[in-house]
């Protein structure tokens, strides 16, 4: 395992961003919100994903364009990613709908005909350090993961959604999928040939599995809650094809070409109990979580988030960990790009 510290790990990415035509100051925040999901261990969303996003330049993603306001109107605002790298698509949304948010209290920007943007937890734990609550949900049109609760044929992308707020101890973030497992986790899992302890996913006919593998012969992930209650992530992954629809881009639908949409609803708490009273209320009411007796085997309450944060500050300090896989791929990247290969500190 190398350790490669974070500000130069975030400066490679610019560079092999901009060897692909990304002007600096868009290549520096794509690759800052690459490298922090990594060291936040949102790995799936992370360093992986450089070269994924060198090879939408020029086919799905123009490293040129910007993202278009459609509609800015009172607390909502609709933004086309107009085949701008996605990534800038949901900053452009974050900053719109924190202005709002100021402005009005609650604030929704919605993102049609984007792609790729990285975890949602690191885009919201931005909003949260800024002393608001926040929402986010996403999917993608294309994607044949999920079959309907009771069915057997695949038409749902895994449609994650995050969740954070502020707290006088830093943000609290959850960021999950709809499916019992995320399609990075699931690919994770089938190249290490893994099985879940229970049954999470479902065989092409419609037999419940421990085993991902399903997935390459037309099965499918179970909803979270899998068999007994699934009907919770069916419901979830509903709501979030009903915000793609009325942001006027495609819930799923394997005849048109792929595509993602995202929603991000921020809230102000100044505006309705004060943020004064708000976070006096919200450290009463964790104090009182932390209180709760713990179960055999577990040291201590946690909120959702923590161990990420915790895993951040560390890469700060640190360097991020990257195994050999990880690096050869980057340095490989690297070469084909003309850029300095990263080296260990």
């Amino acid at each position: 395992m190398t350790r490669v510290p974070m500000e130069r790990l975030i400066e490679f990415g610019a560079e092999v961003l901009t060897a692909r035509g990304v002007a600096d100051d868009r290549a520096r925040i794509v690759s800052e919100t690459i490298v922090e999901a990594e060291a936040f261990r949102q790995s799936t969303h992370g360093v992986v994903q450089f070269r994924s996003v060198c090879s939408a330049l020029g086919v799905s993603a123009d490293a040129k364009a910007d993202p278009r306001v459609v509609t800015d109107r009172g607390a909502m605002a609709l933004i086309d990613a107009n085949g701008s790298i996605p990534i800038l698509a949901m900053k452009l949304a974050r900053e719109i709908a924190v202005r709002k948010a100021r402005e009005y209290g609650v604030a929704t920007a919605m993102v049609r005909h984007s792609g790729w943007i990285a975890a949602l937890s690191t885009h919201l734990a931005a909003v949260a350090r800024e002393g608001l609550l926040a929402t986010a949900w996403a999917q993608s049109s294309s994607c044949k993961d999920c079959a309907p609760f009771g069915g057997i044929d695949a038409c749902f992308s895994t449609n994650p959604i995050a969740l954070a707020f502020p707290t006088d101890e830093g943000p609290v973030v959850a960021d999950f999928s709809t499916a019992s497992f995320s399609m990075g986790a699931t690919s994770a899992m089938i190249k290490r040939n893994e099985k879940t302890e229970t049954p999470r996913f479902l065989d092409k006919d419609g037999m419940s599995s421990r085993d991902p593998a399903v997935m390459k012969d037309g099965g499918s992930i179970m909803f979270a809650g899998c068999e007994a209650e699934g009907y919770k992530g069916y419901a979830l992954s509903l709501f979030n094809e009903a915000l793609t629809a009325a942001a006027g881009g495609s819930a799923n639908n394997p005849d048109v070409p792929g595509s993602q949409s995202f929603g991000l609803t921020v809230i102000d708490p100044d505006h309705f109990a004060g943020t004064e009273y708000y976070l006096k209320e919200m450290k009463r009411f964790m104090t009182r979580v932390r209180a709760s007796r713990v179960r055999d085997g577990v040291d201590r309450i946690r909120f959702p988030g923590e161990r990420g944060f915790a895993a951040l500050e560390d890469c700060r300090a640190q360097g991020v960990p990257l195994d050999d896989e990880k690096l050869g791929m980057l340095n490989q990247l690297a070469a084909e790009c003309g850029v300095d290969p990263l080296k260990a500190d």
